[in-house]
Formats: C-alpha cells, sequence, structure tokens
C-alpha cells in the first residue's frame, strides 16, 4: 500500500481492513514474542496492560523534530493496538472492530476502529486505539507529558462508555 487508507478506493481499503483482522491473532502472537524476548509477559490483566505500557515508554522510538516514530515502531504500534483493542472488546462485548465509512473527511475514515459504545450520544461514536497509541508514542519521544497508565486509562474510559 503507498498511500494513506483515507485515499484508497473504497474496495482496496477493505481488502487492507480484511487483511489486518485475518492476520491480528499473529500480528498479537509476534507482539508476544518482541515482550517475552525483553522480559515481559504480555496479558490483559490491568497489572499486564501496565507492564506493556512501561515496555512501550521505556523502548519507543523516533525523531521528535519531524513528529515521527521510528518506521519499525508503526508495525509494533499496530500489534499494541490490535492487542489492546480485543482486550477492550474482551471487557466490553458490545464494542467491535469495524472498518469505518462514515465521512470521508473523517480521521478514522476507511480505518480499523472500534464501535459500538452505547453510552455516548453519537452512534458512530469510535476509538481509533492505532492512532491512540501512535500520538501517545510521538508524544514520548518528543518529551512531552503524558500519563504514564495511558493504556490501561484508555482501557478503563472505554469500558466507562460502552
Amino acid at each position: 500500500m503507498t498511500r494513506p487508507l483515507h485515499e484508497l478506493p473504497r474496495r482496496e481499503a477493505r481488502k487492507a481492513f480484511d487483511r489486518l483482522m485475518a492476520a491480528k491473532d499473529d500480528r498479537k502472537e509476534s507482539l508476544g514474542r518482541l515482550l517475552a524476548a525483553n522480559g515481559v509477559t504480555l496479558d490483559d490483566s490491568d497489572d499486564g496492560i501496565q507492564r506493556l505500557d512501561d515496555w512501550f515508554r521505556d523502548n519507543v522510538a523516533g525523531d521528535a523534530r519531524v513528529d515521527r516514530l521510528e518506521n519499525i515502531w508503526y508495525a509494533v504500534v499496530n500489534d499494541i493496538s490490535l492487542f489492546l483493542g480485543d482486550t477492550m472488546i474482551k471487557r466490553s462485548p458490545n464494542l467491535r472492530w469495524e472498518f469505518f465509512t462514515k465521512g470521508k473527511r473523517d480521521v478514522g475514515y476507511q480505518r480499523h476502529v472500534i464501535l459500538g459504545y452505547t453510552k455516548v450520544a453519537d452512534p458512530y461514536y469510535y476509538v481509533d486505539i492505532d492512532m491512540v497509541v501512535a500520538t501517545y508514542g510521538i508524544r514520548i519521544v518528543a518529551d512531552l507529558e503524558t500519563r504514564r497508565d495511558m493504556f490501561v486509562a484508555v482501557l478503563a474510559e472505554s469500558q466507562d462508555y460502552a
């Protein structure tokens, strides 16, 4: 893929979504192996999520001058996002992954997002967990203020609105 998802024809973007969802378990296994190689066990308890967050904070790398992570970190961000997204769904079964197609100007357009929130007024309210994790990483690299429990907080907030 050479263009952002929101620029692709719908059919191509949908195929990318379907490939990502089909690879989700493999991507989470890869994340588990990466963490294990660094002495961290991947698990979806709050303590496990915090260990993941601590590892991410300690290791994420990029160039703060251009607000970007090193390219390899976008793959790690994606794997973390798939894990966190599935954890959100496990904790609130009404949530689901969806290929978002409401509003071509929306930042989540044609991306994989979490939908199904019932305690909000907007029926299309979503969480783009991939964008949340990437932005968090960029803020860490730029040495900007961030929550030290960001992943746990995002999961808790997701449950509050589910």
